[in-house]
């Protein structure tokens, strides 16, 4: 039997839309965690999901050994709304938070409870994040989308990663504004995923708690290809990248390139671009595309070469874009 929340050492929090059968495999997979059943409850956002994740989840709650708690955001406000609204109903003094489209494996969750338990002062600890069994990223040849961390980094991936309560409650949680280009939810604006985590991390940070890498805390991440115009939609979202540096000037120290670059290849592309519109008149101008040519060369070997280059292309223009973008509404200067 589940125990009651007071004995509760760490709470899970799953934010969710439109995955069933992912999270269905994530409630089975904590199951079998070996801090024991009754050391830990899942709490499960569903964010306004539109196939039968509720019925998943519902169906669940009996099943499991742990304690399970179905949630439901109000309207569909993206990750950060969500993991706000399953910290916040947790009872535990330390929130684990992974995906719906991750595995943790068994020691996961005693391996951050020790953690926290050996210094008092931890707020954020980030946990390992792999990749399938069998999957070897460095030899994939779609546009795949994965997480592999093996240290601490800037970036504070939600996919893995554990927080003080007290932390999160001196911090208010995740940014539920900065992933929004127009920030009024629900005002015609999408959800995205992307920043609310990183910036969750660096408050914590900059409010004086410690930070840390629990490497035997580990979950599996899937790997999916997901082509190259999912990318460029995601490339315009770099002006979030913007924001993030200038919000928190620590990740802007430990993630960017240079103060004023975030990738070596975005300068490289931005001057490119630039020595192509001298070129007109200059021709000598032109050899400033060579460092662009040599940072985002695909190998002639890779099948769909020509793709490959178009998709390189498009994916660098929307992030300069969105760099751009961003950096005007934010006055500073990154390219």
């Amino acid at each position: 039997m589940a125990s009651a929340p007071s004995e509760v050492a760490v709470s899970v929090v799953v934010p969710t839309h439109d995955r069933s059968d992912r999270c269905a495999e994530l409630l089975r997979r904590l199951a079998s965690q070996s801090i024991g059943p009754d050391r830990f409850e899942v709490l499960v956002v569903d964010d306004c999901s539109t196939d039968d994740t509720p019925d998943v989840v519902a169906s669940a709650v009996g099943e499991v050994p742990y304690r399970l708690v179905a949630l439901r955001t109000p309207v569909n406000g993206g990750p950060a709304a969500a993991r706000n609204l399953g910290w916040r109903a947790a009872s535990a003094p330390l929130v684990a938070f992974t995906d719906d489209d991750c595995e943790p494996e068994d020691g996961w969750l005693e391996a951050g409870v020790a953690a926290f338990e050996a210094d008092p002062d931890l707020g954020v600890a980030q946990g390992c994040t792999r990749p399938p069994d069998g999957v070897d990223i460095t030899k994939l040849q779609g546009w795949y989308v994965w997480r592999v961390i093996t240290e601490a980094t800037p970036y504070f991936d939600a996919c893995n990663v554990f927080y003080r309560r007290a932390a999160l409650e001196s911090t208010g949680g995740f940014d539920e504004q900065i992933a929004w280009w127009s920030t009024r939810p629900g005002a015609g604006a999408t959800p995205v995923a992307w920043g609310e985590d990183t910036a969750a991390g660096w408050a914590v940070v900059e409010a004086g708690w410690g930070r840390g890498f629990v490497g035997d805390a580990v979950v599996v991440h899937a790997v999916e290809d997901r082509g190259w115009v999912w990318h460029v939609k995601h490339g315009y979202l770099d002006r979030i990248i913007v924001a993030l540096g200038v919000q928190h000037p620590g990740f802007r120290r430990e993630a960017f390139w240079r103060p004023w670059s975030y990738r070596r290849e975005d300068a490289a592309f931005l001057a490119a671009v630039a020595g192509g519109a001298v070129a007109l008149r200059w021709r000598p101008a032109a050899l400033a595309v060579l460092p662009y040519l040599w940072c985002r060369r695909p190998s002639v070997r890779r099948p769909r070469f020509l793709e490959v280059c178009v998709g390189n292309l498009a994916v660098d223009t929307a992030r300069a874009v969105g760099q751009v973008h961003g950096a005007l509404r934010y006055r500073t200067f990154v390219v």
